[in-house]
């Protein structure tokens, strides 16, 4: 009798492992995160700036509001968070932007009520593009961890922000942007 326990015990466990596995690998989580440098540009970006203690229910409920005004047609682009650091004596407080960017905006004429717009220029650009399930990807510290790396490679110095760019398709992808 307990050899037939034991048996059916390592047959679960065996099935576990293997169910484990196979959902790991179909989220993505066994694909390579590469940093790919790419040629600088401008890029202008309409929307709202929060500084605020993090609540990840409050950021995506303005990253759909700011999708929604681009459906709407209020805004043009894509939507795009911007994440500037912040000191060590503001641990709990997080300042980001959200808004809708067209890398083909060079000047602002108008602007919809209650939006501002903020422009960035670099001649360098680290990317990752994030194509595994947000279950499975490395985290943002991760993330910015490997591009401080791929700079300091490229010997360059990184700005104080990051983008994190969605497209139509409903990928991601994370920049960094060189001084």
């Amino acid at each position: 009798m307990k050899r037939a326990k034991l048996f059916y015990s390592v047959i679960i466990i065996i099935c576990l492992i293997v169910i484990s596995w196979s959902t790991y690998y179909t989220l993505g989580g066994f694909e390579p995160m590469e940093v790919f440098v790419m040629e600088g540009k401008e890029r202008t970006i309409i929307g709202k700036e929060y500084r605020e203690k993090f609540d990840y229910d409050l950021l995506k409920a303005r990253y759909h509001e700011t999708k929604a005004a681009i459906d709407s047609g209020k805004l043009q682009g894509q939507v795009a968070i911007v994440y500037f650091n912040l000191d060590e004596s503001e641990s709990d407080t997080v300042h980001y932007f959200v808004g809708a960017y067209k890398d083909e905006i060079k000047d602002v004429l108008r602007l919809p009520a209650g939006y501002s717009y903020k422009e960035f220029k670099t001649d360098k650009i680290f990317k990752v593009f994030l194509t595994q399930h947000w279950l499975v990807r490395p985290n943002r510290e991760e993330i910015a961890e490997m591009m401080e790396v791929k700079a300091i490679e490229e010997g360059v110095v990184l700005q104080p922000y990051s983008f994190d760019l969605y497209y139509e398709d409903g990928s991601q992808s994370t920049e960094r942007w060189a001084r």
